[in-house]
């Protein structure tokens, strides 16, 4: 039965509710064919972003800015303009589309009497804040303007924009507090639109990521897992799996938190979405950093250079080259950008540490330790106050004083351990055993070893590599024995073998009909299960083992 008018828009706002993204498409554009009625827009626009048609949720956006200008509606078109900014730049990254309609927003919102359509430009300003303390005043303005006027999701973004703030600037009881608000009323129904709830989980996420807060993460998984069984929707957490997989990769898991990364930018190159907190792409190349495959990490930070999240994985890699000063440089760049006293900062700063140390810079490694240590006792997170025994103990070790060095580095392991964030502890285990060589060989060779197991474990190829050495230095054996590996599929033996050819990915696909991006990954497997940094190695290692087994 065909219905129209305001049964199929009923029908399509029952839909909508229901998590039937179909028949509230078909709904809605049984009402649209009588013209451009803006509620009909607004969900056809919704139900066209759940099914990952986002050019076509933005063109129905587009189309209601203009019906509402046609009606006179200046504030709703305001409004919707602030939302096309907002998209514009979340799943964009499209400044100059977002800069346009937050200006045409601007314009619109009537002088001297603004409504909830001024708290929505106020939020699409703080969302591309580029340090927190300016994101955190747009977030607080338009949160008064939200319990003004009463607008509930503008109100929940508004929390959890400021919540992270604050967590970011080191007042993290006062910004988790907040955000544990903004998820109460997302999953407590009061949010008029399901995206919300993602959407504030996954900063939720990031913020305790930060704060190093992983029981409060898993508390509001289950409540959040609930509230998507409740209402059948299983796509709601698609383009967050990042922040989850930072927290599998510091714990050790990095099997699991590669699948994740792999996943979730799959979805997003799938959906035609930009990331909407942190790109996977960047992570992937950190997490291939870790496992010594920088020739895939350098594929995989390229074409996302310009972003935040690059800066890590461009220095890591500078660093792995000793191109000490250009590492030296990109960090000090997007320190300047982000401010140095904010709890974003710090691993940026630890880096820097590190850096200036090879660089023979041990008073600027001390300024820079003592800006984290700054952080860490404003801040009272356990997190930066682990980072920041790491850097002390790094730059006293250097400076020749590793009495002192032991007792700051055995501070950090504590936290590190106690947080279960078991890369860090083992990293600091490696300090500790550079600490105690010349006062304690045997106890070096006791840290160094652990510091291998766990690396080994992990799958940290780089950094087991750079325990072996130590191990080696001191006359100590390495690894005891060959690490397990896994048998190849057939599949994969068959690409190993295309890769002795010396291959291309693209090459590689069309041999074996597959997409790059398949030829890409049963590549990236090889590697893996091999032990292997790059394809020159796969090469020379298929010409050893013709069948493809793992020696």
């Amino acid at each position: 039965m065909i219905i129209h008018g305001s049964d199929a828009l009923r029908s399509g706002k029952e839909a909508l509710a229901g998590g039937d993204w179909d028949q509230a498409r078909a709904s809605f554009e049984d009402v649209l064919k009588d013209g451009d009625d803006p509620d009909a827009l607004d969900g056809l626009a919704r139900a066209l972003w759940w099914q990952n048609d986002l050019w076509g949720s933005l063109g129905a956006r587009e189309r209601r800015y203009a019906a509402l200008k046609e009606k006179g509606d200046s504030t709703g078109a305001a409004r919707t303009a602030a939302h096309l900014s907002i998209e514009y730049w979340s799943a964009f990254g499209n400044e100059a589309a977002a800069n346009g309609w937050l200006g045409r927003a601007e314009d619109l919102i009537p002088e001297g009497e603004p409504g909830t359509e001024q708290g929505w430009a106020e939020l699409a300003r703080g969302e591309r804040a580029a340090d927190p303390e300016t994101q955190e005043r747009y977030a607080l303005a338009a949160l008064e303007t939200a319990r003004q006027f009463d607008d509930r999701d503008l109100e929940i973004y508004s929390l959890s924009q400021a919540g992270f703030a604050k967590v970011a600037l080191g007042r993290i009881d006062e910004g988790m507090e907040m955000l544990d608000k903004a998820m109460a009323a997302a999953t407590g129904g009061e949010a008029g639109d399901l995206r919300t709830v993602g959407d504030i989980a996954c900063r939720l996420t990031e913020a305790c990521e930060l704060a190093a807060d992983t029981t409060r993460v898993e508390q509001w998984i289950e409540v959040v897992g609930a509230f998507m069984e409740r209402h059948s929707h299983l796509p709601l957490m698609s383009f967050c799996g990042v922040c989850d997989a930072d927290l599998a990769g510091a714990r050790g898991r990095t099997a699991e938190a590669e699948q994740m990364l792999l996943q979730t930018l799959e979805e997003l190159e799938k959906s035609g979405q930009r990331a909407r907190c942190i790109q996977p792409a960047a992570r992937l190349a950190s997490l291939r950093i870790l496992q010594g495959r920088f020739e895939e990490a350098e594929q995989f930070v390229s074409g996302y250079e310009d972003l935040p999240e690059s800066v890590v994985p461009q220095a890591l890699l500078s660093m792995a080259k000793g191109e000490w000063s250009v590492a030296a440089a990109r960090l000090h760049r997007r320190l300047n950008s982000l401010g140095r006293d904010n709890l974003l900062a710090v691993p940026l700063l630890g880096l820097l540490v590190q850096v200036q140390l090879a660089q023979e810079d041990i008073e600027g490694a001390r300024a820079s330790a003592a800006e984290i240590v700054s952080t860490a006792e404003r801040s009272g997170s356990r997190r930066a106050r682990a980072d920041a025994e790491l850097a002390t103990g790094r730059v006293r070790t250097a400076s020749g004083e590793e009495e002192a060095a032991i007792e700051h580095l055995d501070s950090a392991l504590e936290g590190f351990l106690g947080m279960k964030l078991r890369i860090d502890a083992a990293r600091t285990r490696l300090e500790l055993a550079r600490a105690h060589v010349k006062s304690d060989p045997k106890t070096a060779v006791d840290e160094a070893r652990l510091a291998l197991e766990q690396f080994d474990r992990a799958g940290a190829v780089h950094e087991a590599d750079r325990a072996a050495s130590l191990l080696r230095e001191l006359g100590a054996g390495g690894r005891t024995g060959p690490k397990t590996r896994q048998p190849l599929t057939k599949r994969e033996k068959e690409v190993l073998a295309l890769l002795a050819e010396g291959l291309t990915n693209a090459e590689i696909a069309a041999r074996l009909f597959v997409s790059t991006k398949t030829a890409g990954h049963h590549v990236s497997n090889v590697l893996a299960k091999l032990g292997l940094r790059n394809r020159a190695e796969a090469a020379a290692y298929a010409h050893r083992h013709p069948a493809g087994e793992p020696a």
